[in-house]
């Protein structure tokens, strides 16, 4: 066995001793000598703290869900949320000829989850956008800014239980008044179809749709999808193709991913939530709360130094999240199954510029349910996680090496919920992975509540100095 692959394994086994230990071990020192060569491993902790940060209704809001409703939490307060969005236009989309009327027209919303009770009647209102939506939009943006608030496109009284149901996905349709159906179709014969050639030129006529919660506070839709539906009548073959006949035919545009689709969410988060707490700090979603986490890198670095050894190389930072199960019951919302966890100052553009954490300086974390623990992700695959986050700390230490010990800075780093899409990919082996390829501010109802006590808040560190009597 060569040195390094010697060196590798006394790692290894530290770290799964050193993880698996929640005693708060002192400094240990580790000589290995074959051939004179000298390896020392030096094994030490630091204390991790957390505080509880209100985000004020204020994330990057573009998202590929709609939320729609006003829900109360008995623990985590209430979130309400409507929706602003541009109609997706496929290319060349058009009515067929010889149509001479419009029947009806409607909004269908799809949902497939909810929160609240399902009898309860809410209200549904929809108001046209008259300002162009921009894409820098962020959740706690006024509505009225962009919209036509005096009068209402259509309006409707809706419960849960009354929705049809198929499969699941529940429907909910909004009649809207048919002038705004026949605004369409007027439209699409002046333009003689050009308005319809595709989203971009169908947005310089119909800028969008704000949809809202017009009363009602004890239900919240998760939307799947959203779709303007216009009925009309057209002169066409019969099915025997042997004379013309009256025909009823759909013209459709939805609200898609490849549109501008905006949420607008305000929450009422209880004081009690951002109380300094030592043994607790929370998550919540949409817009909510986060929790910042504070690494004291000087202290790493003061101790990678201590060692009286130079070179030395941080091999292992062990550090997870655990959540705090037994008071997360007290609470009907989701679990946060994916977080972003980012250095604060990397946080306004993250989401702006459509990053991705690059597993050295940002991590996305999973959520393991057996065990309620957050863990990190590398090399964006999902289901690769670890605790060791030394690359992270490495490239910090790196960073302000040639500082003064007593000026470096602590790491103020970000946890959020997110939402988050993956790629299939397949390996040079045949095997097949998930790779991350988007991530989102998570506009689901969702929390969590984070164990933070001293115990559950320590880093484990292992350094190591190799020294080779060949040199």
């Amino acid at each position: 066995m060569n040195i390094k692959a010697l060196l590798n394994l006394t790692i290894a086994i530290l770290m799964v001793v050193f993880i698996s230990c929640d005693d708060d071990l002192t400094e240990v020192g580790n000589s290995i000598q074959p051939g004179g060569d000298d390896i020392s491993i030096y094994i030490d902790t630091v204390q991790i703290t957390a505080r509880t940060v209100s985000l004020e209704d204020s994330v990057y809001a573009r998202t590929q869900w709609g939320l729609l409703g006003n829900y109360t939490d008995s623990y985590f307060g209430s979130v309400k949320s409507d929706y602003l969005a541009e109609l997706y236009c496929p290319e060349n989309t058009k009515f067929p000829d010889k149509t001479f009327s419009i029947d009806s027209t409607f909004i269908e919303i799809l949902s497939e989850s909810f929160l609240g009770d399902t009898i309860s009647p809410f209200g549904i209102a929809a108001y046209r956008v008259t300002t162009p939506l921009t894409a820098n939009f962020f959740t706690n943006a006024n509505p009225k800014k962009y919209c036509d608030m005096t009068e209402p496109l259509g309006q409707g009284i809706f419960s849960i239980a009354d929705a049809p149901n198929d499969s699941g996905l529940r429907s909910y349709f909004l009649r809207l008044k048919n002038s705004v159906g026949q605004e369409f179709y007027d439209e699409w014969e002046n333009s003689k179809g050009a308005t319809f050639k595709n989203s971009e030129t169908l947005k310089k006529f119909f800028k969008g749709m704000y949809v809202t919660n017009s009363f009602g506070t004890g239900s919240l839709l998760s939307i799947n999808a959203t779709q303007l539906k216009i009925y009309f009548k057209y002169t066409g073959r019969n099915v025997a193709d042997t004379a013309d006949s009256t025909r009823v035919g759909l013209f459709r545009l939805t609200f898609t991913p490849e549109v501008i689709q905006l949420n607008h969410v305000q929450n009422k988060n209880p004081e009690y939530l951002f109380t300094n707490s030592d043994t607790r700090t929370y998550l919540k979603s949409p817009a909510g709360v986060c929790t910042e986490i504070t690494i004291p890198l000087g202290e790493i670095m003061k101790k990678a130094s201590e060692t009286g050894k130079k070179n030395n190389k941080l091999n292992a930072a062990n550090f997870k999240i655990k959540g705090y199960s037994e008071v997360e019951e007290e609470s009907s919302l989701g679990r946060s199954s994916t977080l972003l966890f980012i250095n604060k100052d990397s946080l306004n553009n993250f989401f702006l510029k459509k990053k991705m954490a690059d597993a050295k300086t940002s991590f996305i974390m999973e959520r393991s349910a057996a065990t309620n623990t957050y863990n990190f992700v590398y090399a964006n695959v999902s289901g690769s996680t670890s605790n060791n986050i030394a690359n992270l700390v490495n490239y910090y230490m790196d960073y302000y090496k040639d500082e003064d010990k007593a000026n470096i800075p602590d790491l103020k780093y970000m946890v959020i919920p997110i939402s988050a899409s993956t790629q299939s990919s397949t390996s040079t082996y045949g095997s097949s992975y998930n790779t991350y390829v988007n991530v989102y501010n998570q506009m689901n109802p969702t929390s969590a509540v984070l164990r933070t006590d001293k115990d559950n808040m320590k880093m484990a560190l292992i350094f190591s100095n190799y020294n080779s009597s060949a040199e």
